[in-house]
């Protein structure tokens, strides 16, 4: 069957679905959101966890803003938070960095049901699949640029992402294409799996610093000119002379915080000062 055909019968036997009259009001949302019947893509949050959330983001930004008027006096607005998410501490060091992004965040999300592999590499577009050489398909999509790690589980692994809510979005146009080839496919226990963060300080003796700190830092000069800094288990950084880090290995922005905020005191003992030229 043609694949825009299946598409059209796809969207219109899902338009005249009773369960989704409710849904048609909703005009914020995209279509692929709407296209996705809610007994078939089950989000992990909804209700007061949304409302957590708006909050936990509105923390982090407002710090800087908000510090000042603490101790003003007692408020009658509702506490933002019971755990705060980033330490008054943090955001002076943050301010020695002068690039802070996330380049690539991994999320994982169970698609509830098996799949054809060989079926989806026929139909589908930008797909790479061979059964000899692995048992998973590779998809690709352009907006947003990511790509799907596919297995017949129904396991879904994305990848290339640069924040988490990109992330979130690709994994769902992933799950609607596969539904579209007629799988019975749901959205559940979707999380991040990692995120990697880099930003940019200032050069650093990585000999001096490999000395001072043994147990943590794996270097080897002839086969990469990084220092992998283990921070904690599952997270580590990677230190160039350069001094341009890249964090890998956290899963929220707290991790990511708490991670350069560590990083960089130790990095200032040993910088290199670069003397204009003579």
């Amino acid at each position: 069957m043609d694949e825009w055909a299946l598409e059209r019968y796809f969207d219109k036997y899902i338009a005249h679905d009773s369960s989704r009259i409710n849904e048609e009001h909703d005009e914020g949302e995209e279509a692929f959101f709407r296209l996705l019947p809610d007994e078939l893509l089950t989000l992990p949050e909804s209700g007061q966890n949304n409302t957590a959330e708006n909050q936990s983001r509105t923390v982090g930004p407002s710090l800087d803003h908000n510090s000042q008027n603490a101790s003003a006096g007692p408020s009658s607005a509702t506490p933002q938070c019971h755990k705060p998410l980033l330490r008054p501490c943090i955001r002076p060091l943050l301010s020695w960095f002068r690039v802070f992004a996330s380049r690539n965040v991994v999320s994982v999300v169970n698609l509830g049901c098996r799949l054809d592999l060989d079926l989806i590499a026929r139909t589908a577009w930008n797909v790479v699949y061979s059964a000899q050489v692995s048992h998973m398909l590779t998809m690709r999509i352009r907006k947003p640029r990511t790509t799907a790690n596919i297995f017949y589980t129904g396991k879904l692994v994305c990848t290339g992402a640069t924040s988490m809510e990109e992330s979130k979005v690709a994994a769902r146009r992933f799950a609607r294409i596969v539904q579209k080839l007629g799988f019975p496919v749901r959205f559940l226990n979707f999380r991040i799996q990692m995120i990697v963060a880099t930003c940019d300080t200032f050069p650093v003796s990585l000999e001096n610093l490999v000395r001072a700190h043994k147990e943590h830092c794996c270097y080897d000069p002839e086969l990469f000119s990084c220092v992998f800094y283990k921070l904690q288990p599952g997270q580590r950084i990677i230190i160039p002379w350069t001094g341009r880090l890249t964090l890998t290995g956290p899963k929220n922005m707290e991790d990511i915080y708490r991670g350069f905020e560590t990083i960089y005191p130790i990095l200032c003992n040993f910088r290199i000062r670069i003397r204009g030229g003579s």
